[in-house]
């Protein structure tokens, strides 16, 4: 008998006769042996899964008092992103206001309205993860925290991946009235912290950003230093022909430090 697509569902049930029948067939045919006839073994298919698995994922998110336009962490790599807002008051999220930026990039624009947080947060491809950001938006005058942005990658991560071009994640932000605050936390830091927002089943996990607002407070007097390690802020051009199994590499770059952009570390209240 040659292999039958109407079988082994006969009548709505599954005849444990058709289906020795079927794969007795499909063997018969060469079509279950021929893969191994066209030289791929299950060495090379797990090889080539091992390597393609390096592009893992990773999550980030970004918050708002007001009315912001930020970069999404991830950006063309990112899946489609989540929101809510703390409070059952409306808020509004849309992809874009106007004058954000002359190149491509993963935008939201979040109004959370009556001082109230909005959040936003994206799964997004990466393979990286070598220096955590969190960057800060704050009024220059007051001290106000107006937005910020947590990803284990930097904003330009999917964004171009060009650090001069995407210098931070506010799209909104204007050099006269306000600040940029970039922390580097640990890894261990930023554990310990995810791990301080994790709640019971009857209720939602606090978002990273959350649990800084609440349990953290800026260190004013402390001055780390700026990143100086290549980290991961693309993907090479070419990943998506590359020959199933071929190993993709990232590109890294030292991302300078733009100018009038404070470091400064976290403390507990």
């Amino acid at each position: 008998m040659a292999y039958s697509s109407s079988k082994p569902v006969t009548g709505g049930s599954l005849v444990a006769a058709d289906i020795r029948e079927n794969f007795r067939a499909l063997k018969e045919d060469d079509i279950v042996e021929g893969v191994a006839a066209l030289g791929i073994t299950n060495g090379m298919l797990a090889a080539s899964a091992v390597s393609q698995a390096k592009l893992k994922t990773s999550q980030g998110s970004v918050e708002t008092t007001g009315n912001t336009n930020i970069t999404l962490p991830g950006g063309e790599y990112g899946f489609y992103p989540q929101t809510k807002r703390l409070a059952s008051a409306a808020y509004v999220a849309y992809i874009a206001s106007t004058n954000v930026s002359t190149s491509y990039v993963s935008n939201i624009m979040l109004s959370g309205g009556s001082g109230t947080e909005a959040y936003a947060q994206q799964r997004y491809v990466t393979s990286s993860g070598e220096v955590f950001w969190i960057f800060i938006l704050r009024d220059k005058a007051t001290k106000d925290i107006l937005s910020m942005y947590q990803a284990p990658d930097h904003p330009c991560f999917g964004n171009g991946g060009k650090p001069s071009v995407v210098q931070h994640p506010f799209g909104s932000y204007d050099p006269e009235t306000q600040e940029i605050i970039v922390i580097n936390p640990t890894h261990a830091e930023v554990e310990a912290m995810k791990k301080m927002g994790e709640r019971g089943e009857d209720e939602p996990d606090k978002d990273l950003l959350e649990v800084i607002m609440e349990e953290y407070e800026l260190d004013e007097t402390s001055k780390p230093v700026w990143p100086k390690i290549p980290v991961t802020v693309r993907l090479p051009k070419d990943y998506e022909i590359m020959a199933m199994g071929h190993k993709v590499t990232p590109i890294k770059k030292v991302i300078p430090q733009p100018e009038g952009v404070l470091v400064k570390k976290l403390r507990r209240k």
